[in-house]
């Protein structure tokens, strides 16, 4: 499992960016995990929440991330599971460490 984490800044919830990009995961068989999440309390506070993002493939989620990025997410950090990297270390794709 290849996962990446993404964070959404402004006004994230009534643009409705916050349920777009949550669509768009769940619309591309990947999988998500709200990390964490700050709602402004007033018109003018903006949002932040910080989202895991999983796929079962690196393609498949650089795929995904490409589209949240155009929903406005930055990415923050990319991880690959033990499993998937010991699967890529008998292809050569990574080393463990």
């Amino acid at each position: 499992m290849f996962s990446e984490t993404i964070e959404l800044r402004g006004h994230i919830i009534d643009s409705l960016i916050l349920p777009k990009v949550l669509d768009q995961i769940l619309t591309h068989g990947a999988n998500f995990k709200i990390t964490e999440i700050n709602i402004g309390r007033k018109r003018a506070d903006q949002s932040f929440a910080r989202i895991e993002v999983s796929a079962e493939t690196g393609e498949a989620l650089d795929e995904l991330i490409l589209r949240l990025r155009q929903q406005g997410a930055e990415v923050v950090e990319r991880a690959i599971s033990k499993r998937s990297c010991a699967s890529m270390a008998r292809k050569s794709k990574c080393a463990l460490q």
